[in-house]
């Protein structure tokens, strides 16, 4: 019999059914008690339901199961958006040293959000998804909206969420002494009509790199007037901020969103060398000692860099990427929903252009729907090592936010930043694997001096 019971939660749009192969298989290895949480009766496709709502209905849930709130009282597997969720709900009900969870084991989490959630607001969707196979049946034509704003790409609550619970004291948490967390998540997409949410560096639904807990976050302040010599142009970053603690993350090579946890075995016969793996991987991450923990995540870091393509021409699917996550913002705080992110690249060899790098190495680009000062944008940073790859060359940027300044037309606005006067915010080769690196999420806040004409406000002697 093991230790400790084990807590399994399912994500977004599921049921508690689906991870009944997978209880009954760490059952037989384990010998432990499968407590499966149902959060409110899984109400995650009605549109009033917000993570609040789950992180409170999961407490109600913990209470009424007899669970421990001991330290180390249980383990813990989740799956998609039952990764979000239980770091939801450790950080807003136990200091980073009192968790009962001693082992947390995140399958395909979302914890930085799923290029598929805004998507599930559509009209397609909610007749599909929120009619037709809904499970449990509740109001026809809800996906979950709360829900799904907080899945999406860039949105503010995964951002939130990282700053409360990935750094400082909020993320030692996760390491040894506390919480001991692994994360595995396929590198392959759906097969079939499914197929066609598929992108690359996905299991079909969420990112490798928005899998990962471990992420960085940096800071630029930009100047006011960049082309004046006695103001000066260079760009202010604060320095590059690691997420705190130690967690473990691995890329299970062949799985998708839906095959990592399982859900497709009727018996405890593992027929496939893909799938005896995955179980393997998920019970040494639920029996793994605090001593091994280092070397386990050794291990997988191992394993992942083996998968990654030599070269850029290698299988795009499993290129390393960054989900590079950026929120503009005014030197008030103030969001700034309008503007123009570019890049630029001297590349000698090459002689590629910026026009070329947007269409090889960055993806996609996603505005949050409802606050457009936060976008995702993804990266492909073994397409860019291929292009930044002597020394000399380099990356840089320019950012154009509107209203731009122009008086007396426009009174009050924003200069553009442009390529040719950034100075500190060009990236040599030499930082370029700092600052894009494979499967993780960046957070990158931009601030922007907003200026006002003399025009705004004006005082003048009264005679």
């Amino acid at each position: 019999m093991a230790e400790r019971p084990v807590v399994m939660i399912h994500g977004w749009s599921a049921t508690s059914e689906g991870l009944e192969p997978l209880a009954r298989l760490v059952r037989a290895q384990l010998g432990a008690e499968i407590s499966i949480v149902r959060l409110a009766d899984y109400l995650s496709m009605e549109d009033e339901v917000r993570f609040d709502d789950l992180v409170s209905a999961m407490d109600r849930a913990w209470d009424a199961e007899g669970l421990p709130r001991t330290t180390g009282g249980v383990d813990a597997l989740v799956h998609s958006t039952g990764g979000p969720v239980i770091r939801d709900w450790l950080d807003r009900n136990f200091a980073p040293g009192d968790s009962p969870v001693g082992r947390l084991v995140m399958l395909a989490p979302a914890n930085f959000g799923s290029p598929l959630a805004h998507k599930g607001r559509s009209l397609i969707a909610r007749a599909l998804k929120g009619f037709i196979a809904k499970k449990p049946e509740g109001r026809p034509f809800e996906t979950g909206t709360q829900i799904l704003k907080g899945l999406e790409l860039a949105s503010p609550y995964t951002w939130n969420l990282a700053g409360r619970d990935r750094f400082g004291e909020g993320g030692t948490r996760y390491q040894p002494g506390n919480v001991l967390c692994t994360v595995l998540v396929g590198n392959t997409g759906y097969r079939g009509i499914r197929s066609i949410a598929n992108e690359e560096g996905s299991d079909g639904t969420v990112r490798v790199s928005t899998a990962n807990m471990n992420c960085v976050r940096l800071t630029a302040s930009f100047p006011a007037h960049p082309e004046d010599p006695e103001v000066g142009h260079d760009v202010y970053w604060s320095k590059m901020e690691e997420s705190t603690g130690s967690t473990a993350f691995g890329v299970l090579d062949g799985h998708n969103h839906g095959t990592i946890k399982l859900s497709h075995l009727r018996t405890r016969r593992l027929r496939s060398k893909r799938d005896r793996g995955a179980l393997n991987d998920i019970i040494k991450s639920l029996t793994v000692q605090e001593d091994d923990f280092e070397q386990w995540r050794e291990e997988l870091a191992v394993r992942n860099e083996a998968l990654l393509p030599s070269t850029s021409r290698g299988n795009a699917q499993k290129h390393g990427f960054q989900n590079t996550v950026v929120r503009v913002e005014d030197q008030y705080g103030v969001g700034v929903d309008d503007f123009l992110l570019e890049f630029y690249e001297k590349d000698d060899d090459r002689g590629r252009t910026a026009e070329r790098f947007h269409r090889s190495a960055i993806r996609k680009v996603h505005k949050y729907r409802d606050d457009h000062s936060y976008r995702s944008v993804y990266i492909d940073c073994t397409r860019l090592a291929a292009a930044i790859d002597k020394v000399g060359e380099y990356l840089s940027m320019s950012l154009t936010a509107y209203p731009e300044l122009d008086p007396p037309k426009i009174p009050v606005g924003f200069e553009t930043i442009a390529d040719e006067h950034i100075g500190g915010l060009r990236i040599g080769k030499e930082d370029v694997n700092r600052f894009f690196a494979p499967h993780r999420t960046a957070l990158v806040s931009l601030q922007l001096e907003r200026q006002q004409s003399p025009e705004v406000f004006a005082l003048r002697d009264y005679p």
